[in-house]
């Protein structure tokens, strides 16, 4: 499959075409910002056409559309004795035009300069029942496209609204950045969007789009011979049992065990972790029961604290005390009901404060278990191949099928890193499926696990 680049001005005006480099090197991201790298001879034409400002679109043979576009924000001259030598080489670079969704904040209200924020509200709280594909369109047209104060748009860019109905989205923006936010909206990959140039308006288009499901028409396995490798891991946990310290002093204090009995049996391993939350206010009381930790006040009456929106664990107990005040402050010389009222409400509330803070400490112990976790993983590497090929067959956000060792996998391609040689021919392709390679860790246990099963099986009967 070969590839071509094609060479925008700064005002998008095609300038022409890069046939020759020495490498070309791409990545697509799904719905983030991806990245391009171009190296090619010093001192020749085509070395004068990419300019500040300006930016390559990069073409696959038979598809309808650039695969990546983007801005050069990068120049670099090499010069070696021994391999960039003569005029020497230049290393062009730059992100793809998802970039300008991160290069924007999202103002508390977006038809008020900056100085004018302070007659906002605090937050703008952005909430859509019927499809998030209009909530995207909203927040990029209102930070830089046609809807966007003047000094903010960014020129040459074509946004139209999405006719998509997808579940909506409901969050609340102070000077956030837009990309970062709409990764966190668009995470389940139900919809996507990406800025891509198009060559005949010669503009940037906004391209609001559902991803496919082709998971059964893309595969990757070994016996189709598109894939060049795999690696799939099982770790055992680094934890196993949780023990969460609360509040208390001494012989008091108050410590909870929450233990992974599943992992420990089938690994064979104990291992223990404290988790310090001297914050919780529980204490060992009688029989080794957790217990609230409380003061008294120089009125004799408990301090339970309140609740975790600062205000009193009960209804009851609000009301007792508002009716103990009350009659303090109309100077009465006898309040010894609302007084009694306050104590027994109070010795009521505690039994809800006690089941609310277990619950803290629960959770707790859950976050250090998870952190902890027994893990599977695995990495594919693909390949084109006649059959499937990047672009022409899938594209970033497609939901496609990976096998192996007798275990199917569907996820969803998120980011694909692409090499080219110097011909404008395929060197490399690397798709990640679901998580892997990202921040968060792709956990497939049980699908891992299953592999192992059944490679063990093909094993035996071997």
């Amino acid at each position: 499959m070969g590839y071509r680049v094609e060479v925008f001005d700064k005002n998008l005006n095609r300038v022409g075409e890069i046939d020759e480099w020495l490498s070309l090197d791409f990545t697509v991201r799904l719905y983030q910002e991806g990245s391009w790298q171009l190296l090619i001879k010093a001192g020749t034409p085509q070395s004068e056409l990419i300019e500040k400002g300006g930016g390559i679109a990069i073409w696959q043979d038979g598809v309808s559309k650039p695969v990546l576009s983007g801005q050069v924000a990068t120049y670099q001259k090499y010069w070696t004795k021994l391999q960039h030598t003569g005029p020497g080489s230049l290393y062009i670079a730059g992100k793809c035009h998802n970039t300008l969704a991160y290069r924007r904040l999202a103002f508390p209200d977006p038809t008020k300069s900056v100085t004018n924020q302070y007659q906002a509200s605090a937050t703008r709280l952005v909430k859509s029942t019927t499809s998030r594909a209009t909530t995207v369109y909203n927040e990029l047209n209102k930070a830089l496209g046609p809807g966007a104060l003047t000094n903010r748009r960014i020129s040459g860019l074509n946004i139209s609204v999405p006719n998509l109905t997808i579940p909506g989205v409901a969050d609340s923006l102070r000077m956030d950045v837009i990309g970062a936010k709409m990764e966190e909206w668009l995470a389940d990959a139900a919809v996507a969007y990406r800025f891509i140039y198009n060559p005949q308006t010669q503009k940037i288009d906004l391209d609001i789009f559902k991803p496919r499901d082709i998971s059964k028409e893309v595969r990757f396995a070994t016996e189709l011979g598109n894939l060049r490798e795999f690696i799939w891991t099982l770790s055992a946990p680094d934890i196993t049992r949780a023990i969460v310290g609360c509040g208390g002093e001494g012989k008091e204090r108050y410590f909870y065990q929450k233990i992974d009995s599943d992992s420990e049996a089938e690994w064979g391993l104990q291992t223990e972790v404290f988790v310090d939350r001297a914050d919780i206010p529980l204490k060992t009381g009688k029989n080794g029961a957790a217990t609230l930790v409380t003061t008294i006040q120089e009125d004799g009456l408990e301090d339970i604290g309140l609740d975790p929106d600062g205000n009193e664990w009960t209804q009851k107990l609000a009301d007792a005390k508002k009716a103990l005040q009350a009659a303090i402050d109309k100077g009465q010389e006898n309040y010894d009901v609302e007084y009694d009222a306050v104590k027994y409400a109070t010795d009521e509330a505690k039994p809800v404060a006690v089941t609310y803070y277990m619950g803290v400490i629960e959770d707790a112990a859950d976050t250090a278990l998870e952190q902890g976790e027994k893990s599977g993983n695995f990495q594919i590497y693909p390949i084109d191949t006649d059959t499937c090929q990047f672009g022409r067959d899938y594209y970033v956000g497609d939901k496609i099928t990976v096998s192996v060792d007798g275990t199917e996998y569907v996820d969803v391609v998120r980011e694909v890193t692409v090499s080219v040689d110097d011909g404008g021919n395929t060197q490399d392709v690397a798709p990640k499926i679901g998580q892997q390679g990202s921040g968060e860790p792709l956990n497939l246990y049980k699908t891992v696990y299953d592999m192992q099963k059944k490679l063990r099986k093909l094993q035996s009967r071997m």
